[in-house]
């Protein structure tokens, strides 16, 4: 079949890590649907990859950038809910 559906996630996984940092620092309203989007298509096409690709190297690291995207933007946003929440009276 290809690689397509590796390359696939393997962009998306990167682009996630990518949006997600910039998002952080930004603070940019509805980025967090933008980023959980891109790293659930990241998950998805790596899935995919995985089954379906003759090469299943780039599926398997296109979706463990899309978890760890997800992993570290969680984190970050409850690190910034704390710390924004411990400045109320």
């Amino acid at each position: 079949m290809g690689k397509t559906f590796g390359v696939l996630a393997l962009v998306f996984g990167l682009i996630t890590l990518l949006a997600g940092w910039a998002i952080i620092i930004f603070l940019l309203p509805y980025g967090s649907y933008i980023v959980y989007a891109l790293a659930g298509l990241a998950i998805v096409f790596g899935i995919i990859g995985i089954i379906k690709d003759d090469s299943k190297a780039l599926g398997i690291v296109g979706m463990i950038l899309g978890i760890i995207a997800l992993i570290i933007y969680a984190f970050a946003w409850v690190f910034i809910a704390v710390f924004f929440l411990s400045w109320l009276p």
